[in-house]
């Protein structure tokens, strides 16, 4: 006989496995890839358990921008003085040149969009390889 409750409380462990693996190495890539700033994308981050599975979040509302790129599109303004804000705190470039610099940056998000920094789907692919052949992974 098939205790069902205990085949799914270690089907939600291994996917929870899965899933802390997956978060660790995305947070991890946020570092090595140099994209979090000041940690609020980093803080976003979480592991939800449901009942029937495990999801790995980031609700920061620019997250799936930055890890998959996006199109050419408005900055709005609030974007803009986070721009500039980026600027002043992370470039060595004199205060003269900030607003300069971060008009740069926002024509360039308005005319050719973002490249992806893929923090997530890298740490998806690892965990692919290094869970094959104990999960069904797609």
């Amino acid at each position: 006989m098939v205790n069902e409750k205990a085949i799914d409380k270690i089907s939600i462990r291994i996917l929870r496995d899965f899933a802390d693996f997956i978060f660790t190495l995305s947070q991890d890539n946020l570092t090595s890839m140099g994209i979090d700033d000041r940690g609020f994308l980093r803080g976003s981050g979480n592991v939800i358990e449901n009942p029937d599975s495990v999801d790995v979040e980031y609700t920061a509302e620019y997250a799936a921008a930055v890890n998959d790129g996006s199109k050419p599109h408005p900055v709005s303004d609030e974007g803009v003085n986070s721009i500039r804000a980026w600027v002043e705190r992370k470039l060595s470039v004199p205060a003269k040149d900030v607003n300069k610099v971060a008009n740069a940056i926002v024509w360039k998000i308005r005319k050719l969009g973002q490249q992806p920094k893929p923090f997530l789907t890298a740490a998806i692919e690892t965990a692919k390889i290094k869970y094959k052949g104990k999960l069904d992974v797609r």
